[in-house]
């Protein structure tokens, strides 16, 4: 190798070690999702808020569709060191047990109580709760609300749902719902719910508007609840090892882009729930629940929710709900 190729290499090499004048941080983040999901869109957000706000100086990489792993699997890597970041919805709840709050049936039932929690003090404990369990917390973000279809009635009082066989994930406390409700709670894949509804194995089952719509439910269903009955929140997470690498301003950035991305995802969630809803009106029966029925109903397991997450944070909760209605 000549002097002149020797200090060209060299030249090149410190253009592009970390910090050098003009070099970009490749910021890569791992989700399962893929495009026309919310949680998608949400992460699209995320990237142009984060390289607008850097001012370019990261190249935000989204790897979509479980590429680097399954969600479980980057979390773990975030706290090793082998992901940088990622998003996550229920999963998250293995790590940080704080987030069972949102599986209290009826708590939180429209929007404003939703953001009020995730994105107010509650939202910002969790998300530090979780950054002491080796994982950099950023934001709580929507999923959606989670509805009721069947084939036999419509529902509007908590007698209408007894005895109707609804498919539900594979959940215990799931289940404990649909029973404290005279329901018969039935666990089966996601990727089988369609052919189970279609073939008379279940009356119904429960799902976020955009999973309905996308996987058709709505087509082998005559009736579409609006239960709201849940509330599934998503984190948007950064590896701490990585976080420590990075100069202040990107960590400002990323921070102030997670905040954006999370109001963000209110409002596409309501956008998206008023495009699908709009949809299934043509070929299903539509109604809204009567919730004050269902929560009195449900109520007595807001207590084993307050016993795995805090009597206190639980009572923070409902407080919080009640200062948003």
């Amino acid at each position: 190798m000549t002097v002149r190729v020797a200090l060209a290499a060299a030249a090149v090499a410190l253009a592009l070690a970390p910090g050098a004048a003009g070099a970009q941080t490749v910021i890569k983040a791992g989700v399962e999702a893929t495009e026309g999901s919310l949680v998608y869109d949400i992460m699209k957000k995320f990237e142009e808020e984060v390289e607008a706000r850097s001012d370019g100086a990261v190249d935000f990489q989204l790897i979509t569709g479980g590429q680097l792993g399954k969600d479980i699997d980057v979390m773990n890597g975030l706290k090793l060191g082998t992901h940088e970041m990622t998003i996550a919805c229920t999963p998250v709840q293995s790590i940080e047990p704080t987030l069972g709050l949102f599986e209290a049936p009826f708590l939180i039932t429209d929007r404003e109580s939703a953001k009020a929690i995730a994105m107010g003090p509650i939202g910002e404990e969790i998300l530090a709760n979780l950054t002491d369990k080796g994982i950099k917390g950023l934001a709580l973000t929507e999923l959606g609300f989670r509805q009721i279809t069947n084939s036999v009635r419509p529902i509007n009082t908590v007698d209408d749902i007894k005895g109707l066989k609804i498919r539900i994930p594979n959940s215990p406390f799931r289940r404990t719902i649909y029973q404290s409700l005279g329901a018969n709670p039935t666990p089966i894949a996601f990727g089988e719910t369609y052919a189970a509804l279609r073939q008379g194995v279940v009356d119904g089952q429960e799902n976020p508007l955009p999973s309905i719509y996308g996987a058709k439910f709505h087509e082998v269903q005559k009736y579409v609840t609006i239960a709201n009955y849940l509330f599934t929140p998503c984190t948007i997470m950064a590896s701490p090892i990585y976080w420590s690498q990075w100069s202040e301003e990107i960590q400002t950035a990323i921070e102030e882009a997670a905040v954006a991305a999370a109001e963000y995802s209110f409002v596409r969630g309501a956008e998206l729930d008023a495009k699908y809803l709009s949809e299934m009106e043509k070929t299903s029966e539509v109604n809204t629940i009567d919730a004050a029925s269902f929560r009195e109903a449900v109520k007595p397991l807001w207590d084993e929710v307050g016993q795995k997450v805090g009597p206190e944070l639980m009572q923070r909760a409902i407080e919080a709900t009640q200062a948003t209605n």
